[in-house]
Formats: C-alpha cells, structure tokens, sequence
C-alpha cells in the first residue's frame, strides 16, 4: 500500500509542477495553469479548473485545444498511477457535448477503464464536466501504450 501511496504523490507532484510551470513545458503550463488535484487514487483522479481568460477562442468559449491537452495529460497521468508505467497515447477521442466559458469552473475526472497484461496498455475515460451542475462539457476516451525511458527522460516525464 505504501508503494502506491507513494506513486500516487509522485503523479500528483507531477501535474502540480506542470500546472506551475516547474517543468518548463511553456505548452503545458499555459494550457494546465490553475489544475487543482481534489482527489488522486491508483486508477482515478479529480481535478478542478477555472477556465482562465488566456484559453479563450474567439466566442470566449475555453479553446478546444487547450482543452484537449489538459485532458490528455490527466489521462496519461492516471494511466501511469495504475500501471506504474510512462504512455504514449496511441488513440484518443473527444466528443465535445457543451462549451465551457471563460471564468467557468469545471471537474475533470479520469478512470482507468481497462489495462492489459502487464500494465503495457491502458484505456482511460476522462469526462469534463460543470462543476456548478455537473453538465457534461467533454468525453473522452484515452488508448496508451508503455514507452521505455531511461532515468533521465523519466524525472522530466514524471
């Protein structure tokens, strides 16, 4: 239990230092910027977000880019707590089901789904939803695949 726990931190500090720019990942920073992690186990994660002025597009909606990086690293980030592995995502879809405003605060919570032998494939489902009425903003399914890293690549990864 203690080697979960600690792989859990580990993936929380992970997001964390992404969404303060720790990580020097300018990209990501500016797309995860204000991520709060509220809750973290091995194969579920739930994060809030205020969609910031800075992601918006031209209907001051939040960008559908911005969305989708910020959705693809939650999802890489639960796929690793499960299986202890670093994934490349092979297959990814969204379905965008409602916009999201700018100063809107929305939950995203991403699930391990499935995962096969050996934690070398991962399937994870993240929804992005309201938070004030729980209406469903996004859906998105996540295939991942392990990568091999040696240890250098792996601290910048994770």
């Amino acid at each position: 239990m203690e080697d979960e726990d600690d792989e859990v931190e580990r993936t929380v500090r992970w997001l964390e230092d992404l969404s303060n720019g720790v990580l020097k990942r300018d990209f990501e920073f500016l797309t995860l910027q204000g991520l709060r992690v509220v809750r973290a186990r091995k194969d579920s994660f739930l994060c809030a977000f205020v969609v910031p002025d800075r992601l918006s597009d031209r209907d001051g909606n939040w960008h559908v880019g911005a969305m989708v990086t910020l959705i693809d690293d939650v999802g890489a980030a639960t796929a690793y707590c499960a299986t202890g592995n670093v994934k490349a995502t092979l297959d990814f879809s969204v379905s965008f089901l409602s916009p999201a405003k700018i100063q809107e605060e929305v939950e995203i919570e991403s699930k391990v789904v499935g995962a096969g032998p050996k934690g070398k494939l991962a399937m994870v489902v993240v929804e992005v939803r309201r938070k004030d009425n729980g209406k469903l903003i996004a859906l998105a399914k996540q295939w991942l695949a392990s990568v091999n890293l040696t240890g250098d690549q792996l601290s910048s990864k994770l």
